[in-house]
């Protein structure tokens, strides 16, 4: 299926077909709403108009041809600008009208100006052969018909903790730092195969050398050039093993260096996530606390302490008053006890003097 990219956006373009029986699905509705509506029409003009039948008859007729003339030319002509670029039938066959310069739906105007090409047939059917597959109206109106694709719904992220934040993200280090290892490991391997090789090649030279020498001895010069060919031919063997095996020991020594640095951050994002991890908590502590505080000045009971402490000031207060009020009422009584006795004493010895004298 052919696509279109609109606005940064790619679409699948909707099939010929597809187009047709979306048309033919807003033909049949229109139809099957015009039916309809002369039939209640009919069914109350039979009702409420039978003193002049002909003029309700001549009435009825022109209600019916404008409101179908009506109902044609909106379902025709503007029926794919209401909503999202959908009339009915693309509505049913999830298609959809976007113009080309912005990638919305097309509007009331860009859906009457590509109907309206669609008198000039067949010359209008025959531009949506193009790569495009726009009629000749989607070209006058720049729009172009797609298969719907609808948005995908916004889902509320929910907030993670920021300590698993970074385990996950420690633990896919790791998972890396373990791929990593075995790559590693897999071209440390290549570079052994490689010096096996080379030093397989050296041995074999050796070896037609050694043959060499005895076939000299035994006078076969045909026999020692024979050996002498297939040591040179092992020894060009061994120079370009020994060429790759060379190459291949600088690549496992940048990716043993890589490795180490990797290694090196690895251990480096672990000491950062627990000071993050430790700041984190401390944070959460302290708003914890505040919160608290927070919580605990706003409440009453610091009210309440207070208020019960006034009145335990005022009742020491008042007791320690009363206790002073006594003690003057004490000494106010003793004194005038005293000065009861000492009056009685007076007239005691007042009296005993009188006493004297009569005597």
């Amino acid at each position: 299926m052919k696509s279109i990219k609109i606005a940064g956006k790619k679409f699948k373009l909707a099939s010929r077909l597809t187009r047709l029986y979306a048309f033919f699905i807003d033909v049949a509705l229109i139809g099957t709403a015009q039916s309809i509506l002369a039939f209640f029409v009919s069914f109350a003009a039979v009702l409420f108009f039978n003193e002049s039948a002909w003029v309700t008859g001549i009435g009825f007729m022109i209600f019916i041809s404008l409101f179908s003339l009506a109902l044609w030319i909106f379902g025709l002509f503007f029926m794919d600008g209401i909503r999202k670029g959908q009339g009915i039938g693309k509505k049913l066959l999830s298609l959809q009208v976007l113009r080309l310069k912005d990638g919305k739906p097309c509007t009331f105007k860009d859906a009457f100006l590509r109907r309206f090409a669609g008198l000039l047939q067949p010359i209008d059917l025959l531009w949506s052969l193009g790569k495009k597959q726009q009629r000749l109206g989607d070209k006058f109106a720049e729009t172009v018909v797609v298969e719907f694709e609808p948005e995908p719904e916004q889902t509320e992220v929910e907030t993670e903790d920021p300590e698993k934040v970074l385990e996950n993200a420690i633990a896919e280090m790791k998972n890396r730092l373990t791929e990593a290892r075995e790559k590693v490991d897999a071209s440390i391997g290549v570079e052994k195969q490689f010096q096996d090789a080379y030093e397989g090649a050296v041995m074999q030279a050796d070896r037609w050398q050694d043959r060499a020498v005895i076939s000299l001895k035994a006078e076969r010069e045909d026999l020692a050039r024979e050996d002498l060919e297939k040591r040179n031919e092992y020894r060009r063997l061994a120079d370009e093993y020994k060429t790759q095996w060379e190459e291949q020991q600088q690549t496992v020594r940048s990716l043993s260096d890589l490795l180490e640095h990797l290694q090196q951050k690895m251990t480096e994002a672990q000491g950062q996530k627990t000071a993050i991890v430790a700041k984190h908590r401390n944070v959460d502590a302290e708003t914890h606390l505040r919160e608290m505080l927070k919580e605990i000045q706003d409440s009453k009971a610091f009210e309440t302490l207070a208020k019960m402490e006034q009145d335990a000031t005022e009742a020491a207060t008042l007791a320690k008053a009363a206790a002073e009020v006594d003690v003057e009422y004490q000494d106010t009584e003793l004194a005038r006890e005293f000065a009861g006795y000492a009056e009685e004493a007076s007239l005691d010895k007042d009296l005993a003097e009188l006493k004297a004298k009569v005597q």
